[in-house]
């Protein structure tokens, strides 16, 4: 074939193309459809622009065609829609254009309402009633404000599990699930006079583990326990010290070790156990560079 020809097909392809192209923007726009004008004034349309989609009960049905300033301080932006014939027996005198985003930060569209069938139809140009939009930065800064209030509950709610994971590690599924149990038995500080007697263990060689409350070697309280036992008291205090780890983590850890021993000599021990109290004092070289259990007795 010659080269004529080809030529030929080349510009009547490229034509073709143009001219879909040309159906295309022109069917977007709504140039080759009968359409009407509508108008509605806000007061901030944010970032609405020429060409912005204008839907009717979700439908595109139009387009944003010009957005006029106002005259004056006090009027409103007016956006001029063009909308498509069918929409006309839709939109009455009543209908309500509001400024909505397709998404949290999508783009943004015109959404206008239906009327009501008794409300009079719209000539062209008419200008309906306007929602104020949604402003996204007063909606971004409560959607960040509620969630850092979530974050915190969050965090509370977090701690509390802590807590009680610990409690549970601690007792070994004792019953011991409130905080308040720890201290239940406590006193604020030891008495001022010396104790009448004082048994002194570490608390390696009492308990199963360092970081848990189970005991492992109970039988080392028994001499305590007798003693209690046989013996009137006016005071006993189950003081326990750690020396290494966490402060916080320690300071729950001696109250419960204390409290432990408590409930060991009180299960076990015929002893007034109104008077037997408890004392953690969390993580201290004051007794020493060893953590240790003292039953002191007054």
């Amino acid at each position: 074939m010659s080269r004529t020809f080809w030529l030929g097909v080349f510009i009547v392809g490229t034509l073709l193309v143009l001219a879909g192209g040309v159906f295309l923007i022109g069917d977007k726009e709504f140039l080759f459809s009968p359409t009407f004008p509508l108008k509605a004034a806000f007061e901030n349309v944010g970032g609405l622009s020429v060409g912005t989609d204008v839907r009717v009960g979700g439908i595109r049905e139009g387009t944003v065609q010009a957005l006029e300033l106002p005259g004056g301080p006090d009027d409103k932006v007016i956006v001029v829609m063009k909308l498509h014939k069918s929409a006309r027996n839709l939109i009455r005198k009543d209908s309500v254009a509001s400024i909505k985003t397709a998404g949290l930060l999508g783009d943004e569209y015109i959404e206008v309402s239906f009327g009501s069938r008794q409300a009079p139809q719209l000539d062209n140009g008419d200008t309906i009633r306007s929602i104020k939009p949604v402003d996204v930065t007063e909606l971004t800064s409560s959607v960040a404000t509620q969630t850092k209030a979530t974050l915190a509950a969050v965090q509370d709610d977090m701690e509390a599990l802590k807590q009680n994971f610990l409690l549970r590690g601690f007792f070994n599924k004792r019953g011991y699930e409130d905080a308040h149990e720890l201290t239940r038995h406590a006193i604020s500080k030891l008495p001022a006079g010396k104790p009448v007697q004082e048994y002194s263990y570490s608390t390696h060689d009492l308990f199963d583990k360092a970081d848990n409350a189970k005991l492992g070697n109970e039988r080392l309280l028994k001499d305590a326990g007798a003693f209690l036992e046989q013996h009137k008291f006016s005071l006993a205090v189950v003081a326990v010290s750690e020396v290494l780890g966490d402060s916080e983590k320690q300071q729950v850890l001696t109250q419960a070790k204390a409290l432990v021993i408590r409930d060991y000599l009180v299960e076990n021990f015929r002893l007034d156990d109104t008077r037997l109290k408890t004392k953690g004092f969390g993580k201290t070289l004051a007794f020493g560079d060893s953590s240790k259990v003292r039953i002191l007795i007054y």
